[in-house]
């Protein structure tokens, strides 16, 4: 756990499991002290594929995690089966978000000296591995649920905001969301080149270009 959480001064209520379901389970991110109150942040996580899936606030009157667990689980009730639960395309999309995130992690640690030899050559030799996997499946993928790589999800749409709020800068929201790699790497690319085109503009109107 990263120092701003160990020395947060609700550590007991920060990056804790407060439900969990048959699809999601939800977790606090932070909690901060407002007028008349303390805040808490919470986010769902899609148990297929780990994806955060939504997000949202609530206030209480004191450091309560009997309570923090109760509206969790409120929450939790309200939300159905993800319409792409357990899809092909979904753990193709997922794979290709925690791969780029690994990626930016790995780059800013190279930068900084961070790395030994040993575990630049294991995180490569590993990355090209779990690639060759990714555009296997990829392709592998009947038609429907390649068009599915390039329709933006009404969920998709709604974490928007815990995004932006999450990620600095845009540029690592966008190699995710815009799919460029993943379109790049299949084989019959050209069959879907129209879905691909309008899906990116909806992340342009989404999220404004860079």
């Amino acid at each position: 756990m990263c120092n701003r959480y160990l020395k947060h001064k609700y550590f007991d209520l920060v990056l804790i499991r407060l439900g969990i379901n048959e699809y999601f389970e939800a977790y606090t991110m932070d909690v901060d002290d407002v007028d008349n109150g303390i805040k808490v942040t919470i986010v769902v996580y899609r148990l297929d594929t780990l994806e955060a899936y939504s997000f949202f606030e609530f206030y209480i009157d004191k450091p309560d995690k009997k309570e923090c667990v109760i509206r969790a689980g409120e929450h939790l009730v309200q939300l159905g089966k993800p319409v792409d639960w357990k899809s092909p395309h979904r753990y193709c999309l997922a794979r290709h978000a925690f791969r780029i995130l690994r990626n930016e992690k790995f780059k800013t640690n190279l930068d900084k000296n961070k790395l030994s030899s040993e575990y630049i050559h294991r995180y490569m030799t590993i990355a090209r591995l779990k690639e060759t996997v990714l555009i296997k499946k990829l392709n592998f993928l009947p038609d429907y649920e390649k068009i599915q790589l390039f329709t933006l999800k009404q969920w998709e749409i709604d974490i928007k905001d815990w995004e932006m709020d999450r990620y600095s800068g845009k540029d690592t929201l966008y190699t995710i969301h815009r799919r460029i790699y993943l379109y790049k790497r299949l084989y019959d690319k050209e069959k879907f080149k129209d879905y691909y085109l309008e899906y990116n503009q909806k992340i342009d109107e989404l999220y404004g270009k860079v």
